[in-house]
């Protein structure tokens, strides 16, 4: 085999990059990893680490050198509504008896762990500082990618698939026409660190606030003293704040110094200044993320969250599958489009569940007083705590809270 020639190229070695990498080298595929930064790197974002993820990193041998990281164990998240009502959704005894508890890590950390696993690797190339920049289309087809290389040079390499794990501004999904950033569903995070915050011990805390819903304030433990705190809102509500004068950090900074959350941040000290990054939530209806030698995952295939945002353990998640269907790809030695689209059907697979969950979400975010009055009654009903308590394992279940016998519980319950 040729230097510059591999059976996959990826593009990106965040979580979904990394993922993916590990799970084909092992399946024997040769695989090059091309990363613009070099680990260890921030990531801006809210640092929660729920089964999604945390399922992935047992499966492929890694637990032993997670549970050495800084973290900080979960075991809920809490809820805070536009007119300052409270929901507290503890995760399930039996699910933290079958899966553990979920644990909040910085992404400096948890991405490193992730970059040192793929580097170790026989059969991944792994090649930081080194930024792609588009891909290589012969006959409709990906073969390959242009990228900057480590000493600033233009270069090239070839492979029969291509993924595109670069992000939500991802130069392969934009070249080909399938952009991460799809109005209404493209949002913009804003993350600072604060020592000796008030914090909820074990708690995510999301505040869905009046003028920046869908989008959220959180403030999540990433150790016994320290919280991620940060905001993140919709790209064009962002551009509505901007015209009068405030910028996505200052409404951060306006949020903290405000009556609702001031006490808590009294005797804080701010460790870092905000950082901002972009992040792509799932359309409901998308359906393709492949095409003719190549797959898009995590955020450049826009598999975060409805409602929580999250975003590792959705994009480690497709990381999976893709590679398990490019196996299958160079099983069949197909490469094409409609080879690949069996990439799409599993996918659908696992999210069409999820996907129906989240249009009642949704419908809650768009909709303040709405959202107001249920999470005012689900927290006096216990029926209506326990649903929200399996939605932390399985999305699928907010849709039981728009059928008849719920719907009553929430009137009259």
């Amino acid at each position: 085999m040729r230097d510059d020639t591999f059976d996959v190229i990826v593009s990106g070695a965040g979580p979904a990059g990394s993922t993916c990498a590990i799970y084909l080298a092992r399946s024997g595929l040769n695989v090059l990893v091309l990363e613009k930064e070099k680990f260890p790197r921030d990531k801006v974002c809210a640092d929660n680490k729920t089964w999604k993820c945390l399922d992935i990193i047992k499966e492929l041998g890694l637990w032993g050198e997670f549970l050495k990281l800084k973290k900080k164990e979960i075991r809920g998240v809490l809820i805070g509504s536009p007119s300052d009502y409270h929901l507290d959704v503890a995760l399930l005894e039996s699910d933290i008896s079958e899966k553990g508890t979920w644990y909040n890590v910085r992404r400096e950390l948890f991405d490193a762990l992730l970059a040192t696993a793929a580097k170790k690797e026989k059969n991944i190339r792994f090649r930081e500082k080194c930024a792609v920049r588009l891909p290589i289309i012969k006959g409709a087809k990906v073969c390959g990618v242009n990228f900057v290389n480590e000493k600033g040079g233009s270069e090239t390499a070839f492979a029969q698939i291509v993924v595109g794990a670069d992000g939500s501004s991802s130069p392969i999904a934009t070249e080909l026409g399938m952009s991460p950033k799809i109005k209404g569903r493209y949002a913009i995070n804003t993350r600072a660190y604060y020592q000796d915050v008030s914090f909820s011990s074990d708690r995510c805390e999301l505040y869905y606030l009046k003028g920046i819903c869908p989008g959220y304030f959180w403030i999540f433990p990433v150790d016994e003293s320290t919280c991620n705190v940060g905001l993140g809102m919709r790209l064009e509500d962002i551009q509505n704040l901007q015209k009068t004068g405030m910028s996505l950090e200052g409404k951060a900074l306006e949020l903290i110094n405000s009556e609702r959350f001031a006490t808590r941040f009294n005797n804080s000290k701010k460790l870092t200044e905000f950082k901002s990054w972009g992040v792509s939530v799932l359309p409901p209806n998308r359906k393709k993320w492949s095409g003719a030698g190549f797959v898009l995952i995590g955020d450049a295939g826009t598999f975060a969250m409805t409602f929580s945002g999250e975003g590792v353990g959705p994009a480690m998640r497709s990381g999976k599958v893709a590679a398990e269907q490019i196996r299958s790809a160079f099983e069949r030695n197909d490469f094409s489009a409609k080879s690949l689209s069996e990439y799409d059907k599993a996918m659908r697979n696992i999210l069409d569940p999820e996907v129906a969950g989240f249009k009642w979400l949704e419908f809650l975010l768009l909709n303040q007083a709405v959202f107001d009055y249920v999470i005012r009654r689900s927290a006096k009903n216990p029926k209506l705590l326990e649903i929200c308590s399996r939605m932390q394992k399985d999305y699928s279940a907010a849709k039981e809270m728009i059928n008849p016998s719920t719907l009553l519980r929430l009137l009259f319950g």
